[in-house]
């Protein structure tokens, strides 16, 4: 089983479908080596990952697949959880509006515009926005489970995944 991250092409190697079957190494300590193909998204640069790996006792390997499965878990998750919260989040922004449409006619003739999309957008954000954080945590959470647990990629049968360096 592929990490998450490589079959979304946005971890450890940036993989089209025809170069998924080539895993490159990953170096320890240094930057990770990324595949580039002409569909793959532009090469993010992992620094700030590897530093933090270089503190926590765990192979770098590991460390890097592990947050990187974690933050690409947490995007996935916040979209679905604010996507099923849509309902919900339609009707907060009706009443929203009714609200600011009622508070704005002190206000005429801009507050009859102003007041009722303000009170659409908080009673969207009053929805969507704790359903996206409880979505990211529970996405974070799988994401770091499958790069603890999923198998790293080596160059070969047996080879070690990081090189001496």
């Amino acid at each position: 089983m592929l990490p998450l991250a490589v079959v979304l092409g946005t971890g450890v190697a940036n993989a089209s479908p025809d170069a998924i079957a080539q895993a490159p190494a990953i170096p320890s300590l240094t930057r990770i080596q990324t595949v580039d193909a002409p569909d793959a998204p532009p090469a993010v640069d992992q620094q700030p990952i590897q530093a933090f790996c270089e503190r926590v006792p765990v192979d770098p390997g590991r460390c890097t697949v592990t947050a990187v499965d974690a933050g690409v878990g947490a995007a996935i998750g916040a979209g679905i959880a604010a996507g099923v919260s849509a309902p919900v989040a339609m009707a907060a922004a009706m009443a929203g509006a009714a609200a600011g449409f009622v508070v704005g006619i002190p206000f005429m003739p801009t507050g009859l515009v102003v007041g009722p999309l303000l009170g659409a957008a908080v009673g969207v954000a009053v929805v969507a926005g704790p359903a996206a954080v409880l979505g990211g945590a529970l996405g974070a959470s799988v994401g770091a489970i499958l790069g603890i647990t999923t198998p790293l990629p080596q160059d070969g049968p047996g080879a070690p995944t990081t090189s001496p360096g």
